[in-house]
């Protein structure tokens, strides 16, 4: 009997939690197992109270002499630790090969012999003063994430990104050999229908706002935009899930709040909503690559949103949905949506086109299958090496 190949899973939570990450690393995991390797997971981030509280202090040094924010994930003496206590783990490990999604920290300073793979939506350089949680770092924090993240980097015998924004980042900033890197999109974490139900473009319209952060993903701006196409006689509702936004309108705005896709009711009430609307709009400030969007293309919803990070990976602008620049307001996307609205059978080859880029690449089926491929790759160049 042929031995399945073993991953070495690394995630701060079991990869069977669903809220992970928005649920992607439990797709990761599923698909993992669907392509037939067998996974281990090996914990990470795992400190004890006495190296949480040096890292404190390092942290309040840090703030005292510049003056300025600290990115706590990422400093020498933190990935110094996690790399210490990630070799011990794998020396207990008969894994073949280690996965290491977004962790950076961890495998900086990683003395082993197994090929690495990472995986991220973004380099962490792209997200300094882009995220709001990444922003207004000092200039020796900024500068130390980027080295442990080039260590990583270098580490690493394989680079995997879900966008062509973040690979070709990695490459040109970093200098990663570029036949290291590779782009494969995320999937849909919700359960798709077999097919895409149809729908009337003519009553109540229903634009579906699937997120946790309200302001980074640009809620205000999305009812802003609601309230105008309502005073332009457009019956149309804002249907906000997952976060419970500062301002409340209840004739132009619907809020449900957080919801567990742990939960089978609760995640049944998220396909309901995708299932239920016909547009998700989101102009987000800031994304790298959206899961929901790759939900909404499950379920043929046209998406609407903003031309910024790895965004346009999923989303077409003018083919799977529409995409204006970061500088548009309220008012452009009002006009935008208008124009869609006076044309339902545009809206509906949009909705066609969505679903079919989800069958086509917008699935962890063909993520899975695309990663054995480069897991293949490595196991094979590892074994010539030795």
């Amino acid at each position: 009997m042929t031995k399945k190949t073993k991953i070495a899973f690394l995630c701060s939570g079991s990869p069977t939690d669903k809220k992970i990450w928005s649920g992607t690393i439990y797709q990761m995991y599923q698909a993992f197992l669907a392509q037939g390797f067998e996974v281990e997971w090996i914990p990470v981030n795992r400190f004890t109270s006495l190296e949480s509280q040096l890292f404190l202090t390092v942290e309040n040094l840090h703030k005292k002499i510049f003056n300025r924010g600290f990115n706590r994930n990422h400093f020498i003496l933190k990935a110094f630790s996690a790399s210490r206590k990630l070799q011990k783990n794998l020396k207990k490990s008969d894994a073949d090969l280690i996965f290491a999604p977004t962790t950076i920290a961890d495998i900086a300073f990683l003395k082993t012999k197994k090929p690495i793979l990472y995986l991220n939506d973004a380099t962490f350089h792209q997200l300094l003063n882009y995220y709001g949680g990444m922003s207004g770092f000092g200039w020796l924090s900024k500068k130390t994430t980027v080295f442990l993240e080039k260590s990583a980097f270098q580490k690493a015998d394989a680079l995997v990104f879900s966008s062509s924004w973040a690979a070709k980042h990695s490459v040109n900033f970093y200098k990663v050999p570029a036949e290291k890197v590779s782009v494969i999109k995320f999937g849909s974490n919700s359960t798709a229908p077999e097919k895409i139900s149809e729908k009337e473009y003519h009553g109540e319209i229903t634009f579906l706002f699937l997120g946790v952060e309200w302001e980074r993903k640009g809620g205000q701006i999305a009812l802003d935009t609601i309230k105008i196409l309502r005073e332009r006689n457009y019956p149309v509702k804002l249907q906000v899930v997952g976060c419970t936004p500062p301002v409340s309108d209840p004739e132009a705005m619907n809020v449900i709040p957080f919801l567990n896709k742990n939960n089978p009711q609760e995640a049944q009430q998220i396909f309901d909503f995708l299932q239920n609307s016909h547009f998700m709009f989101m102009p987000t400030r800031a994304d790298c690559t959206p899961i929901s969007f790759c939900e909404a293309a499950s379920y043929g919803l046209p998406v609407i949103s903003t031309d910024t990070g790895g965004v346009s990976a999923v989303v077409e602008s003018g083919k799977t949905g529409i995409l204006l620049p970061l500088q548009a307001k309220a008012e452009q996307y009002a006009d935008a949506i208008e124009l869609l609205l006076r044309d339902p059978e545009k809206i509906k080859t949009l909705s066609y086109n969505a679903r079919t880029q989800y069958e086509n690449e917008l699935n962890w089926t063909v993520w899975g299958e695309k990663i054995a491929q480069i897991i293949e790759f490595l196991l094979k160049k590892t074994k010539t090496k030795l």
